[in-house]
């Protein structure tokens, strides 16, 4: 006669599965995290940085073409030539720091000709200072120059101050290619820093 209990498996000699050691798991995390990280920075650098994309004038003429700080001469030559080609009907120019650069202002010139020292002395200062002008004289479109590995941050800065969305021209300058490495967590940072301040104060 067959024993009932003889097709029941024996609890000891079924197979074990093996458990993964906590540390293990632990360390697959933390590996998928710096993977993670590193495959950010690395999209942000190349997207920020190394290729940022710049915008074209607007093909309508905007009210005011706003030169970031600190003024150099590539800069002030590009707004020149900007505005001998009618695209913007006013130039801003941000003085940072820099009184002697608002001199520009005191000259004669083909166009009006606003110069602001930006407060705080940051691309957001910049932001809410032209914002102020534009309030001030009823402007209503613009365009910000700046230097191409600037070109990001600086649309995300202008478009939450100003509430529409703004074009950001500029240029590639190989010569500062040396900067782009250090660029890369100094854009990162100031992209952190803008997101925890939050909207720009009315």
């Amino acid at each position: 006669m067959t024993d009932p209990t003889s097709n029941v498996p024996d609890e000891q000699h079924a197979p074990q599965r093996r458990r993964t050691p906590p540390e293990h798991i632990l360390a697959r995390v933390v590996t998928g995290i710096v993977l993670a990280a590193v495959l950010f920075v690395a999209v942000f650098a190349w997207r920020v940085v190394y290729r940022p994309h710049l915008d074209q004038m607007p093909e309508e003429q905007v009210d005011a073409l706003l030169v970031l700080g600190p003024l150099n001469p590539w800069r002030i030559e590009m707004a020149e030539d900007l505005m001998r080609q009618g695209k913007a009907k006013n130039l801003v120019l941000s003085t940072p720091n820099m009184p002697w650069d608002a001199m520009y202002c005191d000259e004669k010139h083909d166009w009006p000709a606003y110069c602001f020292p930006p407060n705080p002395s940051t691309t957001r200062g910049e932001a809410i200072g032209l914002r102020d002008l534009a309030e001030l004289h009823g402007w209503k479109s613009f365009a910000v120059l700046t230097v191409d590995f600037h070109a990001a941050r600086s649309r995300f800065i202008f478009e939450r101050c100003l509430g529409q969305p703004v074009p950001v021209v500029g240029r590639n300058i190989s010569e500062w290619d040396h900067q782009r490495p250090y660029q890369v967590a100094y854009q990162l940072g100031g992209y952190l820093k803008e997101i925890k301040l939050g909207r720009c104060p009315a």
